[in-house]
């Protein structure tokens, strides 16, 4: 297999625009190889397709890793800011969950923009956690905390996200969302809706398309122009070029039949994935935002 350094280099982006910005999420290019070459080899190929941002994934990090600082650095030298995605849920139940500092203190050490964390399981909180929370957030130094809505009933919950979010707001605690257009879906929820709702909270969009199978089961693909089409109404609702993520397979992926993914990851030679990319940052970056 072609190796990343082998690849034949893209001109240079110029970010000197102000077109909306894109980020990568690592797992667009298949779990296998970035578990396989590490996050950071993904790096070139993001700087080639002309992104703004990369998405680091705790879940395709080993469980004991410690090299955030050096990580960081790596994203720094392909100029390329950093949102940092954790699965964890901020909340459980009335709580803050008991892994937000240490998600809060890896995503300093990244020097991430952003951390985003899913919404956990949101019962409400009174204004003394809410306080300690925002205090937690300030000191922690990450410019920027967003919650997600996932794919599991509790943090896909309209309901729940907006009287989260309604609850930070009054609290004085600064709290934004990043908008999974494609998780609504897993979760049997209108995005359309979801929008109308929450759409002045997003600071950030998740892009992916979703088919079905025979069984119903969901699965991320690329969108269609049709899709982009539709996301066009929806964006509306969110603040003007609020930056947007490629989060769907860059990868081809079999037949959706086909329920084992595994060895569907290494489908494209290397050499192929700054071109792939730098179409799909385009048609993400040309989805308008103007009410």
């Amino acid at each position: 297999m072609t190796s990343y350094h082998d690849m034949v280099l893209l001109p240079k982006p110029d970010r000197s625009s102000t077109l909306p910005q894109v980020s990568v999420c690592t797992s667009a290019f298949g779990s296998t190889l970035i578990l396989a070459q590490g996050q950071a080899a993904s790096l070139d190929w993001i700087r080639e397709a002309g992104a703004d941002k990369v998405e680091i994934r705790r879940e395709l990090l080993p469980t004991d890793f410690q090299a955030f600082d050096m990580l960081g650095a790596q994203c720094a030298e392909h100029s390329l800011g950093v949102i940092y995605s954790t699965a964890d849920g901020l909340w459980n139940e009335t709580r803050p969950a008991e892994s937000v500092s240490r998600r809060l203190h890896e995503a300093r050490a990244l020097g991430a923009e952003s951390i985003k964390f899913a919404l956990g399981d949101y019962r409400g909180a009174g204004r003394d956690t809410w306080q300690a929370l925002s205090v937690l957030f300030t000191d922690s130094g990450v410019p920027q905390i967003l919650i997600e809505n996932d794919q599991t009933s509790q943090g896909g919950s309209i309901s729940a996200m907006t009287a989260c979010l309604k609850d930070a707001e009054h609290a004085g605690c600064s709290l934004g969302m990043t908008f999974d257009i494609g998780n609504w879906q897993w979760c049997g929820a209108s995005a359309q809706q979801a929008a109308e709702r929450l759409g002045r909270h997003v600071r950030y969009v998740h892009c992916k398309g979703v088919s079905t199978d025979i069984s119903g089961k969901c699965h991320a693909r690329v969108p269609s122009d049709k899709d982009l089409c539709e996301w066009s109404t929806m964006f509306r609702h969110f603040p003007k070029d609020v930056m947007r993520a490629i989060e769907y397979p860059l990868q081809p992926t079999p037949p959706l039949a086909q329920d084992d993914m595994r060895h569907a990851d290494l489908r494209y030679p290397l050499s192929d994935l700054p071109s792939i990319t730098r179409r799909e940052v385009e048609r993400l970056r040309a989805i308008t935002t103007t009410r």
